[in-house]
């Protein structure tokens, strides 16, 4: 073997309001579905709803307003338009309903008595979940966790560290790295031991540090991550960079091997 020498939002709600709140990466928005849906604003995508706003797509959720909590719990959030909405809709059951958006909780207004029910995680559905296939989240603060790392920020607004990294980049990072399991998106070593989930990083497809869509992300063990370019074949020759890359393929040598990895090399 030749190792290698380089290397909380807190709401107040009014039932005839429907407030904006920011948030230090996006704005956190309730709209009254129907309208907006009658306004062109909504599009339904494989991955959520999304909401036009100035010209610009925010990604969120539907929910009902009123619910007889007493009787069913609290509802659940829908994502898609799934069988649930589609039968609503040809009852008559839909139109004024619903409120579309994108926050970690919600207020739910009950039914029965009008009472508030503040800071609810609402559960996904599971005919929206089935239908879009989701598995990296079950509630709504899972949703809101995620868009973290699919929002693009302006230039002009993005403050970044030292190294080019937008501030949040460590939570952004390691969000991406649980949604793909620490597995590498290139040659699929799966790194299950949390003392070595280092070795999973997270690669900017194009190179621009400030794009943290999910679009431009890819998971990579550290292998395949020093090989990417030329650009990072030069970052990783730093003495820090080769132990680790040594030290990984000491630890996954045999499995390197076993799944193919195209950058190990046999003596």
């Amino acid at each position: 073997m030749k190792l290698y020498d380089f290397r909380n939002l807190s709401l107040k709600l009014d039932s005839l309001n429907y407030p904006e709140v920011k948030e230090s990466r996006f704005e956190i928005v309730r709209k009254d579905f129907s309208e907006e849906e009658k306004k062109g604003n909504i599009t339904f995508k494989e991955d959520g709803i999304y909401l036009l706003i100035n010209g610009i797509e925010h990604k969120g959720y539907m929910y009902i307003k009123k619910a007889d909590i007493g009787r069913f719990g609290f509802p659940k959030f829908h994502i898609t338009n799934c069988s649930v909405i589609v039968e609503q809709k040809s009852k008559g059951f839909f139109n004024g309903h619903y409120f579309w958006h994108n926050s970690n909780t919600v207020t739910i207004i009950d039914r029965n008595t009008n009472e508030l029910k503040k800071d609810i995680k609402l559960s996904l559905c599971s005919r929206c979940q089935a239908q879009a296939n989701i598995r990296d989240y079950i509630n709504t603060q899972g949703f809101f966790d995620l868009l973290d790392i699919q929002v693009e920020q302006p230039e002009e607004i993005v403050e970044l560290d030292i190294f080019g990294y937008v501030k949040d980049w460590q939570q952004i990072s390691k969000k991406f790295r649980i949604k793909n399991e620490y597995t590498c998106n290139k040659c699929s070593i799966k790194i299950s031991k949390k003392i070595d989930q280092r070795f999973i990083q997270v690669h900017h497809k194009n190179g621009d540090k400030k794009n943290n869509t999910e679009k431009n992300l890819q998971c990579l063990c550290i292998l395949c991550h020093a090989n990417s370019d030329k650009k990072h074949i030069a970052n990783f020759q730093k003495k820090r960079s080769i132990h680790e890359i040594n030290s990984f393929i000491e630890k996954y040598k045999d499995e390197l091997i076993r799944i193919g990895n195209p950058f190990i090399m046999i003596t």
